[in-house]
């Protein structure tokens, strides 16, 4: 069952596009995080499903209803914005019981109130005022409040940027504890690929407004589309040459030849490999294993890459000259 739909969605602020033709489903029990750098419109695509910002173009539908003829209160939503949204005169307790929308008994509505708190430990800092918090402590209150709200489509816009190192993983552990054990989806925005490894069950990555590509860590980690696609979900740096067919192989500027995909002569691409790819050399200037045609050997650099780890992305016969 389909919860988000999200249909042909563009964003523009005045002339300039900020997202475009997204198409995305997110169905019953999902747990999808969307990846990108900074300034891709991620945080615009949460704010456009929690009712805060109206698309352009396209449509927005939840569990089925266009969602543009619903009130944010009315959306089943809860947001975890990157601000924390906490309200500054309130206590962090009062803050959170303000996403319970259920009308409770005042025993059960503290109950619920300390086991959203005690996840993120923060159960000693519910009478505080968001003054008297740090950064990842006003972080880990705004995921409480979440916790707390039970809704069952839960955006968390980079949930844990602010987080302490030490508090990460167990946050981490807690939030996809917690979506298995809730009905619902949960829509989780980082940059971090490795974060994303470790939530998501499916990942949508964002580049220049729009999504490049779906799928599992797996599916994705194996056969980017892009060098962008590769670069924001590798957790090493991801090293690109540009390279042009020859007659029998590919040629990188340096002049280092390499075996690869088939292609017209002439045609341009881009090859790419993960920094934790690379293979040393020893001092002789000879691979610790055999190199064959189709690996990458960069004597200069002293190191080599196996086919195997290399990502080709060659370009259409119409983007070649």
């Amino acid at each position: 069952m389909s919860v988000v739909q999200l249909s042909e969605i563009s964003l523009s602020y005045g002339r300039q596009p900020i997202l475009e033709s997204i198409d995305l489903s997110v169905d019953w029990g999902e747990y999808l995080v969307v990846l990108g750098a900074s300034g891709c419109g991620k945080t615009s695509l949460l704010r456009m499903i929690a009712g805060l910002v109206m698309p352009t173009a396209g449509e927005i539908r939840l569990f089925g209803e266009n969602a543009q003829t619903l009130a944010p209160r009315n959306r089943k939503v809860a947001l975890v914005p990157q601000q924390a949204g906490l309200y500054p005169h309130l206590t962090v307790r009062k803050s959170i019981s303000l996403g319970i929308r259920e009308k409770l008994s005042r025993p059960d509505l503290a109950k619920r109130i300390r086991e959203a708190a005690s996840i993120v430990e923060l159960d000693e800092m519910l009478d505080r005022l968001p003054q008297q918090l740090s950064g990842g402590q006003l972080r880990r209150a705004a995921v409480a409040k979440a916790i707390a709200s039970r809704a069952p489509i839960r955006l968390l816009d980079e949930p844990l940027s602010a987080v302490d190192a030490s508090l990460r993983f167990p946050i981490e552990s807690d939030l996809r504890s917690l979506h298995d054990a809730t009905p619902g989806v949960t829509i989780h925005v980082t940059h971090d690929g490795a974060e994303a490894k470790r939530m998501a069950t499916r990942i949508a990555v964002i580049e220049n407004g729009s999504i490049s590509q779906v799928g599992t860590y797996e599916e994705i980690e194996s056969a980017p589309t892009t060098p962008g696609v590769a670069a924001v979900l590798g957790s090493s740096r991801f090293i690109t040459h540009a390279m042009r067919r020859a007659e029998s192989n590919w040629t990188s500027p340096d002049g280092i030849q390499v075996v690869g995909p088939d292609a017209k002569v002439g045609t341009k691409a881009t090859l790419g490999y993960f920094e934790s790819d690379q293979v040393p050399m020893d001092a002789d200037g000879e691979s610790r294993n055999d190199p064959v045609d189709c690996d990458w050997v960069d004597a200069k650099a002293g190191i080599v890459v196996s086919e195997q780890r290399l990502r080709w992305f060659v370009e259409s016969d119409s983007e070649s000259p």
